[in-house]
């Protein structure tokens, strides 16, 4: 069977393609290469075997229909969720996320170019506004707009959302990050936070 697919033109293979995409739904997957139509034109390609027509159509069919990758491995599945956790305060569910992929802390929407600070001061949750902060996320990080829309910051958002004690939050924190910022390298960022709140 591989010594025959090797030896197969490109029209050759776009046939079998076609052959084994035309049969989508008719029947399982599985059983695909036991159609008679299916039988005859690997047999002629040089695929006499079952086995070998099992797997040749199990590839293109891997090929043909490419399955999703799993929620726990799609990185734009994942960022969203970080987004939206922040949005609803889920401070616990959102360390847990961060934990396991750290990237997701710089994680921004498509559209408006949000990040979790930016929904955080959305929804008004105050811890989360801290934690975020306390991870390294800047409290006046400037969205990155798709269209020609003004960057803003987290707390243009959160005064847009007439969020008062996000606006506050964000200015103490926002405070405190620039008198930290200028205080040196002596303390780690996290440490900076909680000495300066």
């Amino acid at each position: 069977g591989a010594e025959a697919a090797k030896g197969w033109s490109d029209e050759a293979i776009g046939k079998l393609l076609d052959l084994v995409k035309s049969q989508k739904g008719v029947v399982e997957d599985r059983d695909v290469c036991l159609l008679g139509e299916v039988k005859a034109a690997f047999r002629s390609a040089g695929v006499s075997r079952l086995s070998s027509r099992e797997a040749a159509v199990q590839e293109m069919q891997r090929f043909l229909f490419p399955k999703p990758k799993p929620k726990g491995e799609d990185e734009a599945g994942l960022a969203k969720e970080f987004l939206k956790l922040a949005q609803h305060g889920q401070l616990l569910e959102a360390r847990q996320l961060l934990q396991g992929r750290p990237k997701l802390l710089h994680a921004r929407s498509t559209s408006k170019g949000y990040t979790a600070m930016h929904y955080a001061a959305m929804g008004a949750s105050l811890p989360l506004l801290e934690w975020l902060a306390e991870q390294g996320l800047k409290p006046d990080v400037l969205s990155q707009p798709k269209d020609a829309s003004p960057a803003l910051t987290p707390a243009q958002v959160a005064h847009d959302y007439k969020r008062d004690a996000a606006v506050a939050s964000l200015s103490r924190l926002a405070e405190a990050y620039a008198f930290l910022s200028s205080a040196g390298a002596e303390l780690d960022d996290a440490a900076k936070l909680r000495a300066a709140a």
